[in-house]
């Protein structure tokens, strides 16, 4: 893949992610500081919301001309797979916010919207999409 090519597809990743971050932060939000849920339950659900609405966005749009590096449903397995490792990261940041710094609870959307996406997109491009042109180079 080009300099090009990648570039308009960490392009896309950016819009969408975008989007999906500002989903995640509404619904954690909302739930941790509007209802008063304990914050790692908002993440959690918040989690979930997400985890749907990312599979669609970035199948279809974020890394769409790609194909799986493996079957469809092994994909979306990895995507989960990739997606929970982000709750753990995001969990964390909670965690951090809630706990030994002691701050508002929203203020972990912060890092929720910036390094958790990074992460994801670099794994979810080296193990879960793949430019079409590299369908025959075999997968490690």
């Amino acid at each position: 893949m080009n300099a090009r090519a990648l570039a308009g597809q960490a392009l896309r990743y950016g819009i969408a992610g975008a989007l999906l971050a500002a989903l995640y932060s509404v619904v954690y939000w909302l739930l941790a500081v509007r209802v008063g849920l304990a914050p790692q339950l908002a993440n959690l659900i918040a989690f979930i919301v997400n985890l749907v609405a990312g599979w669609v966005l970035h199948s279809r749009f974020s890394f769409r001309g790609h194909d799986y590096r493996c079957g469809a449903a092994d994909a979306r397995s990895r995507f989960a797979a990739i997606n929970l490792a982000g709750y753990g990261l995001n969990a964390f940041w909670v965690w951090l916010v809630v706990h030994p710094l002691r701050l508002p609870a929203g203020w972990a959307i912060a890092p929720i919207v910036t390094v958790t996406p990074a992460f994801n997109f670099i794994l979810n491009r080296w193990l879960v999409f793949r430019p079409q042109r590299l369908m025959d180079m075999p997968v490690p």
